[in-house]
């Protein structure tokens, strides 16, 4: 365990005080990115990304003090990086175009198919989610339209507000299905 530099320490000899503290976190931090599933040379770009941002936001005057430790710090800016990684590399990417916008729920003879019990919980929870939550889900789900798309047609403010929207629907969802 090493003394963490102060701030102080940072500024003024920054290339030794950030040298230790690479050479220090570095393998406790591949250690702990390979659990989101990273090959070891991607790790290691985004570790050398996570120490040019946090030297960024030190020179910057963005950090003024630290509330937690300095390894915390720069493993929280890790794991927004690595998330940031897998958001990009995503093999699942939003559809811009509709899947079917004649589709709607009411369109879906979902009585006289082969459901699932999962499938039935949720077809009878949907319908007792409010018309707007309903519809919003319809909208993004079924029909494939995008949050742009469904703050034009609906006229949201912004995309901010329909992507909440959208989450706290299915979070409603969700904990009606699970209940």
């Amino acid at each position: 365990m090493i003394k963490e530099p102060s701030i102080d320490d940072l500024l003024k000899a920054p290339d030794q005080a950030f040298e230790v503290l690479y050479n220090h976190y570095k393998i406790d931090f591949i250690a702990f990115a390979r659990k989101f599933s990273l090959k070891d040379d991607v790790i290691i770009d985004i570790y050398q990304d996570t120490f040019l941002s946090f030297y960024e936001n030190l020179l910057n005057g963005k950090i003024t003090e630290f509330t937690s430790s300095i390894k915390t710090y720069i493993f929280s800016i890790g794991k927004f990086k690595i998330y940031e990684h897998h958001r990009r590399s995503s093999k699942l990417k939003l559809i811009d175009q509709p899947v079917n916008p004649e589709i709607t729920v009411d369109h879906l003879d979902l009585e006289n198919e082969q459901l699932t019990e999962q499938e039935m919980l949720v077809n009878r929870h949907f319908k007792t989610l409010g018309k707007q939550c309903q519809l919003i889900l319809e909208l993004f789900y079924l029909q494939g339209r995008t949050l742009n798309e469904i703050k034009g047609v609906e006229h949201y403010e912004n995309t901010d507000v329909v992507k909440s929207l959208k989450s706290r629907c299915l979070k409603k969802l969700r904990q009606l299905v699970n209940s």
